[in-house]
């Protein structure tokens, strides 16, 4: 059995976290160097960033709505020039600056990120 792949990173395929690592690697330090980062403090310490990516995952951390929309719009182009595509349906935001590109979380205070109450 065949199945035509059209778009996105294959699932369980070893290698396609790996490439999504190494596209996204010159993607992660320019947002580093443009941007400014959010602490985000644990009980134990805290860690500044203004983003995260995980296997084929990324989240965009800004401490503004303006700020947001640049960072969404640098990675739109980004999926572009490299032929991948934002997934809106699982994609969400909480600032309305995005709604284009995710599901609103409107009135909601907590949610869930790699299984992990935010």
């Amino acid at each position: 059995m065949s199945k035509k792949i059209d778009r996105g990173i294959l699932k369980g395929n070893g290698l396609s976290p790996l490439l999504f690592v190494l596209c996204m690697d010159p993607f992660s330090r320019k947002l580093n160097e443009k941007y400014t980062k959010v602490t985000v403090q644990t009980d134990a310490e805290s860690h500044s960033t203004n983003h995260l990516l995980f296997i084929d995952d990324l989240k965009l951390l800004a401490e503004d709505g303006q700020t947001l929309e640049e960072m969404t719009e640098e990675v739109k182009k980004f999926m572009n020039n490299i032929v991948l595509k934002i997934n809106n349906e699982k994609s969400a935001t909480n600032d309305p600056c995005c709604e284009d590109t995710a599901t609103l979380l409107e009135g909601i205070s907590v949610y869930k990120y790699l299984g992990i109450i935010e």
